[in-house]
């Protein structure tokens, strides 16, 4: 039977790991979605140099344990003489992990708008990166949002990790209040519940910001379409 008074006199100790969790996360987001733009716009350079650098970055990234970047972070650091809690360590490698898959969700949706319009935007003058700020990455915003939505949820599961090294984050609360307990089923009911409504919370406003986005632009097309229309009726007069 579940021991519903373990509920009662733990929940503001995983309360407390669950808020740590999520500052870990919004940290780690708020870095690695800019450092995943840089990467892939770095990625694409013409520049050699830059891609390459970029290009090993991700892949790094990309193709090894998330578990063993933490250690790397957490054991290796220290030795070129950069010392941070465990709770920083936490940000920054769950920000690089994050940085490598969002740079590759960014290069796709960046790749996935017609050349032409690149194209089109250099034959009238345009730079590089006016073309990439003002024509290309407002169209790929509707085209990422999905998958950056789904990597981010990854993000928040995969911080669980950060327990390895000590992070007092929402699994290692959950660790502590079991081996206090020594009743696992009801701790960890707690914090599966937790971590569903911080995804389901995260994915309900990335859902409704797609739509708003979705609706904007829609807006804005028709706008655009109506002036055209006058324009265009005001010759033939």
């Amino acid at each position: 039977m579940l021991e519903y008074q373990i509920f009662l006199d733990y929940w503001p100790m995983i309360l407390l790991g669950f808020w740590l969790t999520l500052k870990i996360v919004l940290c780690a987001i708020a870095l690695g979605i800019p450092l995943g733009l840089f990467l892939a716009l770095g990625r694409r350079s013409n520049y050699l140099a830059v891609s390459f650098l970029a290009t090993s970055f991700i892949e790094l990234f990309r193709n090894t344990p998330f578990i063993i970047q933490v250690f790397l972070f957490y054991y290796v650091l220290p030795f070129y003489g950069l010392r941070l809690s465990a709770e920083y360590v936490g940000i920054l490698a769950l920000a690089a992990f994050g940085g490598a898959y969002f740079a590759e969700i960014i290069r796709a949706g960046i790749d996935a708008i017609p050349k032409g319009q690149l194209e089109s935007a250099r034959a009238i003058g345009m730079t590089d990166w006016q073309s990439m700020k003002n024509i290309i990455l407002p169209q790929t915003v509707k085209i990422v949002i999905p998958p950056l939505t789904n990597q981010t949820l990854t993000l928040i599961k995969e911080s669980a990790i950060l327990s390895t090294i000590t992070v007092h984050e929402l699994t290692m609360t959950g660790l502590m209040v079991q081996g206090e307990t020594f009743r696992p089923f009801e701790v960890f009911i707690m914090v599966a519940l937790l971590y569903w409504a911080l995804n389901e919370t995260i994915a309900t406003i990335m859902r409704r910001i797609e739509k708003s986005y979705n609706r904007n632009r829609k807006q804005s097309n028709k706008d655009k379409y109506t002036i055209d229309i006058t324009k265009s009726s005001g010759l033939f007069r």
